[in-house]
């Protein structure tokens, strides 16, 4: 085996130019086609494919790139680790976090957080989607869970728990009355947080199950927008408490039905399982700890 053509084909892959790796890599263009082309050779069969203007990878190419990948990566944590015992955390961190976090996440981590790190760097990005972290080269993953956890693959830290409530506006009410059952939600417009998936939740009042999906007159994909929604009248609401305390002081929204029970939502920090934790991430988890 040699590491020396995978970290060669990687940064190929990776700039999907020999000329651009050759460059990072200090290596002449001449020497990194023949080392990609031996290793081509060595595995029979084809990894690239090139032409005069483009460098694309191959189906068998993008599956040996994951492999490359997490081989330099585990490299690179290596260095970093050897660096980091005499230095302070530096590099950049790359967290994903859902679209509705995001004033969240800046205000009450990112800015606090490079204020005590300053040689440290920070790329957010905020998706709804569920991004695979090896691929996307995330190194944690903030991600809002009902029940079990999607991805048993990744190491999951829980960093809080918030119960979710039902809420309306006073002016909502007034002009439409107020459910005092779970059944009566089905006669009141709905705005329901929505991802595309299954639109239900599971409820309970005393020993009584109950599962409601209620058919909703307003769909947004962002938490934040469906509570604006709620605050304006547009209808009732599922959200969390954690979010909605500024709201319900100020009788902007009235939590309903409080003699039923509604889920649990938890926050967890994902991140993939590696031998060595690059310090930038420990330290960061770290701090997660003394984030409520």
């Amino acid at each position: 085996m040699d590491l020396n053509q995978m970290l060669i084909f990687g940064k190929v892959a990776e700039n999907q130019s020999f000329t651009k790796a050759s460059r990072e890599l200090g290596i002449e263009k001449s020497t990194a086609s023949m080392k990609v082309t031996q290793l081509e050779k060595r595995l029979g069969t084809r990894l690239l494919n090139r032409t005069t203007r483009s460098v694309t990878l191959t189906e068998a190419g993008e599956g040996y790139y994951q492999y490359c990948q997490q081989v330099i990566d585990t490299a690179k944590e290596a260095e970093h680790f050897a660096e980091t015992l005499t230095t302070e955390p530096q590099g950049l961190l790359r967290i994903s976090a859902p679209l509705d976090f995001g004033q969240i996440v800046v205000s009450e981590l990112v800015d606090p957080f490079l204020k005590i790190y300053p040689k440290l760097e920070i790329e957010l990005i905020l998706t709804n989607e569920y991004v695979d972290l090896v691929r996307e080269r995330i190194d944690i993953a903030l991600r809002p869970e009902l029940g079990t956890l999607r991805d048993s693959s990744l190491i999951a830290k829980q960093l809080l728990k918030t119960n979710l409530g039902l809420y309306a506006s006073p002016t909502y009410i007034k002009r439409r009355g107020k459910p005092e059952t779970i059944q009566q939600i089905y006669d009141h417009d709905f705005i329901l947080f929505s991802l595309g998936g299954e639109s239900f939740l599971q409820v309970t009042k005393g020993k009584a199950k109950y599962t409601i999906e209620p058919k909703a007159r307003l769909r947004i994909n962002d938490i934040l927008s469906c509570k604006q929604a709620a605050v304006s009248g547009l209808g009732i609401t599922v959200l969390p408490s954690r979010i909605v305390k500024n709201e319900v002081k100020a009788k902007q929204l009235i939590q309903l039905l409080t003699d039923y029970t509604f889920p649990t939502a938890t926050l967890f920090a994902m991140y993939a399982s590696r031998q060595w934790i690059p310090t930038k991430v420990k330290v960061f988890l770290d701090y997660l700890d003394n984030w409520q």
